[in-house]
């Protein structure tokens, strides 16, 4: 019997880094198989997955704080007053349409890509219930040698699809495949020479029913009854492939670019006026003679540090929702809130594995009947 090492756990596929499986530097959480973030205040203090670990991360945070920096430098050093600058302000009608624009077009984006991590994780639900009932109906009905090929053939096309995320077999995946007891060397080998190789295997399990059923299970049993039992095997291989292919078009197929770019592009914008206009603020702040020409500070250094705090809080906030879909748009990627399906391809196999096991011992009411 074949275990499931080496684990899939803790690996993320994906077409973002497609040489090889990348592992979670850290423990996941909210996902199946790790811990639970806690749903309250104290979520604050989770740096690990959170949109404080992603914000600080991005470069474009550190792009607008070093152009925050000299827009600060430069306004507080002019005579704002006498300087022509003082007329180049963004004007408040394209400053008010570019925030209603921006806060509506990121809270649909973000809707948008929450939406289809949802959908994608529906299917993935689906998929794995597929497999389970695969794996009950195969040990309940078929002898233990036909019921081995069918739940290995099924698990393998999970595997083969959740590999292919990262782009076409090669050698590395095919020898995971076969470690974990999914295929044999000569099976690998029958595949290597054609393509598709999970509809192949479909194919190969559709004609190991439907040998099992010309050759039926039990002599006692009418072959239209043992064909129509076995019927439902069928498609619960048929559904699983489906939706594990969905799984790779979900992926390959993103979110228009013409659309992924105007939102980047409006938020940006609106990050750069943000940035511009406090330097707007704080050339006023520091002015000596802003109220009709009376002297002395008018907000001085405490408005100029209360300019630059909010400034800060302002790019944040908006590159963390951007960071936010940008991670949604990628669930099964290696980050520390990415979906693990690695973690259900394990269990999935180690149910069938554990079905097969289960075979051997005679279900206790059928060996000894209760007495009606």
């Amino acid at each position: 019997m074949a275990d499931v090492s080496p684990e899939l756990k803790g690996f993320g596929y994906s077409p973002f880094s497609p040489t090889q499986a990348t592992k979670s530097p850290r423990p996941r959480i909210g996902v199946p198989g790790y811990g639970l973030y806690p749903q309250n205040i104290r979520v604050l203090c989770q740096i690990g997955g959170s949109s404080f670990e992603s914000v600080f991360k991005s470069p474009l945070l550190y792009v607008y704080l070093g152009v925050l920096a000299v827009c600060v430098a430069v306004f507080a050093s002019v005579d704002y007053k006498k300087s022509v600058i003082r007329g180049a302000t963004v004007p408040s009608s394209f400053a008010g349409l570019l925030v209603s624009l921006d806060v509506f077009t990121l809270t649909f984006f973000i809707g948008q890509c929450f939406s289809e991590a949802n959908a994608r994780f529906e299917n993935v639900c689906k998929t794995n219930g597929n497999i389970t009932r695969l794996s009950a109906l195969a040990g309940g009905l078929l002898p233990r040698e036909t019921a081995f090929i069918l739940m290995r053939y099924t698990n393998a096309i999970m595997h083969i699809y959740y590999l292919m995320l990262s782009g076409p077999l090669d050698e590395g995946k095919w020898s995971l495949l076969q470690q974990r007891g999914l295929l044999t060397d000569e099976e690998i080998r029958a595949l290597q020479l054609q393509g598709s190789p999970a509809v192949v295997l479909y194919t190969w399990a559709i004609k190991v029913l439907r040998n099992q059923s010309l050759t039926g299970q039990d002599s006692s049993m009418p072959e239209r009854v043992f064909t129509e039992l076995i019927q439902p095997l069928e498609e619960q291989i048929g559904g699983a492939r489906g939706l594990a292919a969905k799984q790779i078009a979900y992926t390959i197929t993103q979110i228009p670019c013409n659309y992924f770019h105007v939102v980047y592009f409006a938020v940006n914008i609106l990050l750069a006026c943000t940035v511009y206009d406090s330097g707007h603020m704080v050339a006023v702040a520091l002015d000596k003679t802003c109220f009709d020409g009376v002297e002395g500070p008018c907000e001085g250094i405490p408005r100029v540090v209360m300019i630059v705090i909010t400034e800060v809080l302002t790019l944040v906030i908006l590159i963390a929702l951007l960071q936010t879909a940008e991670g949604l748009a990628d669930i099964y990627g290696n980050k520390q809130f990415h979906y693990d399906l690695g973690f259900d391809l394990d269990n999935l196999w180690q149910e069938s594995q554990n079905v097969l096991k289960s075979m051997a011992t005679e279900c206790p009411t059928l060996k000894n009947p209760p007495s009606v």
